[in-house]
Parts: structure tokens; sequence; C-alpha cells
């Protein structure tokens, strides 16, 4: 009886102990979720107590506006331009990293410390170098390359890649850290065995190494997709979404709707196609990488 009645003490404990955190949460995430579905059928300013009813056709006009098409493009290339570009850089950082030589350590540190940084605190500093007038460009006036001189934040044409170098550049360190993992958790008799059978250099790489660690490839899959996605401080710090939209991203359409339109209800609806999208492609990138995950 003692048992059961300790049993049933500590089940009650634990309830009460949920309550607050399940509370908030539910407060915090799905509140706002059920909103968010119930403006995107209205035409509600965000700030009026009064709106009206308009079914789908924000959903309908979300189609229509080349705003907020081409931001969903931009969006997409940014994503895929950071995961494949990012993902390269992480797994040769890590690669490298994972011999041993002296000042590994501190390389690791150099490299990790970016991510710690507030995004808009390298944005910022990356405005110094990319801006017109900035170090980039100055330093090739002086050395006499005028001619490559580029306004990197105001040309359509490189906005978009210097946004995904930036980004590269400051999420390096994470997944270089996720792919180390990976790499010490691979049993040093797999490499013997390989080597024994002929295994060596990129041969090794391709078929021992990469299908061992796909587990910390689909995690900083992941990461890097859902991260790209949203994309936000950084686009808006430097760019604002120009020049002529073409570094305008869903997630500052939305914001721009909301607060600069007052047009809650209309970014709601973009909002909640923005989630059923994320959702939807990293449904499909999980199920694809686990598919190629090998288990020792």
């Amino acid at each position: 009886m003692n048992s059961k009645r300790l049993m049933k003490r500590e089940t009650v404990y634990s309830v009460l102990g949920i309550i607050p955190a399940l509370t908030i949460f539910l407060a915090f995430t799905y509140y706002p979720l059920i909103s968010t579905l119930k403006y995107s059928f209205t035409n509600w300013d965000g700030f009026s107590r009064n709106y009206d009813f308009v079914g789908i056709s924000n959903f309908i006009n979300i189609f229509k506006e080349e705003d907020v098409i081409k931001s969903f493009w931009n969006t997409i290339y940014f994503a895929i331009a950071s995961m494949v570009l990012g993902i390269t850089v992480q797994l040769t950082l890590a690669v490298f990293l994972y011999e041993n030589f002296k000042g590994k350590n501190v390389i690791r540190a150099i490299f990790y410390l970016p991510c710690v940084i507030s995004q808009l605190i390298v944005s910022l500093t990356w405005l110094g170098f990319f801006q017109y007038t900035g170090v980039i460009n100055e330093a090739l006036r002086a050395i006499g390359l005028d001619k490559l001189v580029v306004d990197w934040l105001g040309n359509p044409a490189t906005v978009k890649n210097v946004l995904v170098f930036i980004n590269t550049w400051q999420w390096a360190g994470y997944g270089m850290v996720i792919f180390l993992a990976g790499l010490n958790s691979v049993p040093a008799d797999v490499y013997e065995s390989a080597l024994l059978d002929g295994a060596k250099g990129i041969k090794k790489f391709f078929y021992i190494t990469l299908p061992l660690i796909m587990p910390s490839v689909t995690v900083t899959t992941f990461i890097g997709i859902t991260g790209a996605l949203k994309i936000f401080d950084m686009p808006y710090i430097l760019t604002g979404g120009g020049p002529l939209n073409a570094s305008l991203t869903l997630s500052m359409s939305i914001y721009n709707n909301a607060f600069s339109y007052e047009r809650f209800g209309y970014s709601s609806s973009i909002g909640l196609v923005f989630f059923v999208f994320i959702a939807v492609v990293t449904i499909i990138q999980l199920r694809l990488t686990r598919r190629m995950e090998v288990e020792l």
C-alpha cells in the first residue's frame, strides 16, 4: 500500500510540475498559431477591434502578388545555396580538423566563435566590408583594381550571393561541431578494415566516412534548411529587401505586410502558407537523408 501511495504522490507531483511549463508552452505556441489561422481569413489591420471575414481571398492574393512570389523564390535560392555551400564548408572543416595536429583546438574555437555572436552584430560588421565605400572596394581601389569594384549590396546580381556567403561564414563552426561528433563516433576498426581492403583518400571518404556520418548530415541539413528559410535579420539589416526586392525574403514579406502596410490578416495567411511549406520541405528532407543512414 505504501508503494502505491508513493507512486500516486509522485504522479501528482509530476503533473503539478508539468502544468506551469505546459501552460506557458500552450500560451506562447499554440494560441498564437490558432490566432494566426483565425486572422488569416479576415481583413484585420492589427489594431482595430472590428474586422470582416474574407474567406480564402487572402490565400488567393498570395499567388497574385509579385512581391510575395519574388520573396518566395529569393528564399528558395537562399536556402538551397546556403545548404549546399554550408554543408560543403562545414564537412570540409570537420574532416580537416579531425586530424591530430598542433593548434587544432584553437582553430576549432576560431571557426565556432561567429556562431555565438548576434546576427545583428555580424550583419553590421559585414556591412562595413560590403557596402560601396566599404573595406573590400577600398582595398581593390588601393591596389589598382578599380574595374573589380562592385556595389555588392546594391546590385541585384550579387546581393543574394553576399547574403549566402555571410550566412555560411557565421554558421560554418556550428555544423563543423556536429560533423566532428559524427566523425568521432566512427570506430577505428572500421577504417582499419577499409584500409586492408584498399580504401584510401577520397574513396575511403565517400564509401566509408560519409555513409557512417549520415545522421550528422541529416541534422545539419535540417537545421540549415529551416534556418535559411526563416532568414530575416541579415537581409533586413543589410539591404532592407533591396535592391528591387532582390533580397526580399518571405519572413520580411510577412513583417512588411503586418507592420508597414497594416495588413495583419493577409500577413497571417502568408505566414500560415509559409509554415506548411517549411513543414513539407523538412519532412521530405528528413525522409530522404534518413534513408541514406547506415547503422554500425
